[in-house]
């Protein structure tokens, strides 16, 4: 959150971000697209049924 306030606030301002802003902003993209695709796989792996080992049994129904 604190990325994006400041983000639009800088835009409202009209001056350039802080290259810090940038830098956070784009490691939590990765980090959250990283997580998006990984439990993805894991759902879609589960849900054709391949065993997944860190997932407890009958925790899908």
């Amino acid at each position: 959150m604190f990325v994006l306030l400041s983000v639009e606030q800088n835009r409202r301002l009209a001056r350039p971000n802080p290259q810090m802003v940038t830098v956070v902003g784009w490691g939590l993209f990765s980090m959250s697209s990283t997580l998006a695709v990984l439990f993805g796989a894991v759902a879609l792996a589960a849900l054709l049924g391949v065993h997944v080992p860190f997932l407890p049994q009958g925790a899908l129904g």
